[in-house]
């Protein structure tokens, strides 16, 4: 744990190419991101800043954007939350103690905005839709890497339309029907819209957590995934891959063994434990970062699941691949 040991943070507030670095004070900050359709968000509270500076952050509205870097001096430092900012408090936690809140989401004016008025040409495949999707979502751009190599990507690729389409409405609309019939799930993840198979990791590395790397205490099983807590690490993301051994999880014993394994793509089914994989690794569903620059907050909340074991083999990823 040599690289996890000198806590390193960068907050950023910009508009266009002004930005306005607040990384030396004192940061706390909150993080909830999810493969859910619904925006990422962020509350990062600023200790004690000059006047001026309130004044030129929330009353002359000088910055829109924020960027939260979180980790370690030596490793695993990178981007754990980037977005627009939508609301600033101001207050005071003693008689010596002010504070500046920013709250921020990812993708939200796309989300809720955005409308699309275009139509796709008979014989594009159906990444092209998505894409224009994501196109007509303002801050929002389409992450094709995330298709990787899993059956999702052949659907979409190999499959062109046999007709014109017409896209108007909204579009998280159409991603979400989209996503409805090929199986799959769709998100905004710092400002990338993904579009990833429920039977499917992202490609890309697998972080390996232990008592040496950054695991904490003991992860436990539930109906709803294996809950996993650990430093933060900025290596991990939605839809990428955990690897821990299952011998260190708290296992959720059924009251009926004949209870069939939760699905995949269906987390939190009732009465049904969340499966273990049998390789240790797990795509990650869910990210809760709490930090506290001053304190002793440093933590990453995992929600993770293990792949659909029934998924055909087609639309399987072993556990290696990417």
């Amino acid at each position: 744990m040599s690289d996890q040991w000198v806590r390193k943070l960068g907050l950023i507030l910009y508009s266009g190419d002004k930005g306005l670095d607040l990384s030396d004070l004192h940061i706390k900050f909150s993080v909830r991101a999810a493969q859910i359709e619904s925006p990422n968000t962020a509350s990062i509270r600023v200790y004690n800043l000059a006047k001026e500076t309130v004044n030129q952050i929330q009353v002359r509205g000088e910055f829109s954007d924020v960027t939260l870097n979180a980790g370690y001096v030596n490793g695993n430092y990178g981007v754990i939350f980037q977005g627009t900012i939508k609301q600033f408090h101001i207050g005071r936690e003693s008689a010596t103690d002010t504070y500046l809140d920013i709250l921020a989401a990812d993708g939200d004016l796309g989300y809720n905005e955005a409308l699309i008025n275009t139509s796709i040409a008979a014989g594009h495949s159906q990444e092209e839709i998505i894409k224009a999707l994501g196109a007509a979502m303002p801050q929002t751009t389409y992450d094709d890497k995330t298709l990787g190599e899993s059956g999702i990507k052949t659907s979409l690729t190999n499959f062109p339309n046999i007709r014109g389409v017409v896209l108007w409405g909204l579009p998280k609309i159409y991603l979400r029907n989209y996503a409805s019939t090929f199986d799959a799930a769709w998100s905004i993840q710092n400002g990338k819209l993904v579009f990833q198979s429920n039977r499917a990791y992202l490609p890309g590395e697998i972080v390996k957590l232990n008592a040496e790397t950054g695991l904490i205490g003991f992860p436990e099983q539930t109906d709803g995934g294996i809950n996993i807590t650990c430093l933060i690490n900025s290596r991990m993301r939605i839809g990428g891959r955990v690897q821990i051994d299952n011998n260190v999880i708290n296992q959720l014993v059924n009251q009926k063994n004949n209870l069939i394994a939760v699905a995949y793509n269906a987390p939190y089914a009732i009465q049904h434990n969340a499966p273990l994989a049998g390789d240790g690794v797990y795509m990650i569903f869910a990210i809760d970062y709490d930090g506290d620059t001053r304190g002793h907050p440093w933590y990453c909340h995992l929600t993770c699941l293990a792949m659909d074991t029934t998924a055909p083999k087609d639309k399987a990823v072993p556990a290696e691949s990417g």
